[in-house]
């Protein structure tokens, strides 16, 4: 199985399929369709700003961090 994703519109029910990407769907196909809107800012020129913590002070526990917790 293949991934492939891309960001594209419906018109009239249509699903466009980018170009590069249309001579892979010669066969019948599944698809799944994330509905995520984006907003002005991904749509043209995103960036990432990272978030600053403070780690002073804190001590990282292996063990810890991956516990799980029985639901049984």
């Amino acid at each position: 199985m293949e991934s492939l994703a891309f960001e594209t519109v419906i018109r009239n029910g249509m699903i466009a399929i980018p170009e590069q990407y249309r001579e892979r769907f010669q066969e019948p196909f599944r698809i799944i369709v994330h509905l995520e809107p984006l907003t002005e800012k991904q749509g043209t020129d995103a960036s990432f700003n990272a978030a600053r913590i403070s780690t002073k002070g804190f001590k990282f526990n292996r063990d810890e961090a991956n516990e799980r917790e029985s639901f049984l």
